[in-house]
């Protein structure tokens, strides 16, 4: 991962911690799956004001995260000002290599594929397999 830049350490590395956090409060209401990791649906502003770096940077960092199979977007929620953030999975170290094969199978990258989804107009649920 550390060839991935100072950026994307620290953001895998504050989603990690925030995935776990709510995937031990999941299991203390025993209502996790172990073949998951955790999930945490931080916007690119508040990972950007929280680390003290920029949001073209912060979204530079997640692009090669999703790209590297370390995150995986798994939905959108609405935030209370209505604007969509994504769902992240925050992937486990020990199932990165699985994450990448999968990503080998498809024609873009993962990046490439949530920006155009991002850039759909959908309605109030919504969930996409990415």
């Amino acid at each position: 991962m550390s060839k991935l830049g100072y950026a994307a350490v620290a953001v895998y590395s504050l989603l990690f911690e925030s995935a776990h956090r709510e995937w031990e409060y999941a299991r203390c209401l025993g209502a996790f799956s172990r073949d998951t990791g955790g999930t945490t649906t931080w916007s690119h502003k508040a990972i950007a004001e929280t680390l003290k770096m920029g949001k073209a940077k912060v979204i530079q960092a997640t692009d090669a995260l999703l790209d590297s199979g370390f995150l995986q977007v798994i939905g959108r929620v609405s935030s209370s000002k209505g604007s969509k953030h994504r769902i992240y999975r925050v992937i486990h170290p020990n199932e990165i290599e699985a994450q990448q094969l999968v990503i080998s199978f498809f024609d873009e990258p993962p990046s490439l594929r949530n920006k155009k989804i991002d850039s759909m107009k959908h309605s109030s649920s919504e969930n996409f397999n990415s």
